[in-house]
């Protein structure tokens, strides 16, 4: 969850081909998809398509970029039809702050399990200015 009225705005200078790979979930907020292990971000079309794992199953979603670091969730009943902004990504591609303008979901995610601390650090600390509860984020053990 995230307050209303702090400031969000997502990273203009991010495009799918930035995000194509694996990720691992590292910090995650209540009411984000319990992913684990590999999470598969892969180009489709314009789009993107992301797939992971979760006690519950499978996880998948189409995403359709809408410009300036911003996709739509499709086809997901864990997304719904959301807008997933990336609030950061640091330069080299290793590691990305993803949300929703209304809060709903926010998670950290890093090319690596393990390691990365600073980038992780710098992430959370964009995730609190942009209104993220601190206190209700939860480190991911891979």
């Amino acid at each position: 969850m995230r307050d209303p009225e702090g400031r969000i705005s997502s990273q203009t200078n991010v495009t799918a081909a930035r995000l194509d790979g694996n990720w691992h979930v590292r910090v995650g907020w209540p009411g984000t998809p319990n992913l684990s292990g590999t999470l598969r971000i892969a180009q489709a079309g314009n789009g993107l398509t992301l797939t992971g794992s979760a006690p519950e199953g499978t996880v998948q979603a189409n995403l359709a970029p809408l410009g300036n670091g911003r996709f739509r969730a499709s086809g997901s009943p864990a997304f719904g039809d959301s807008a997933l902004w990336v609030l950061w990504m640091d330069a080299d591609d290793r590691t990305a702050a993803i949300g929703t303008p209304d809060g709903r979901f926010g998670w950290i995610m890093d090319r690596t399990a393990t390691g990365g601390a600073d980038r992780i650090t710098a992430a959370t600390e964009i995730m609190e200015w942009m209104g993220y509860d601190l206190s209700r984020s939860k480190e991911i053990s891979q």
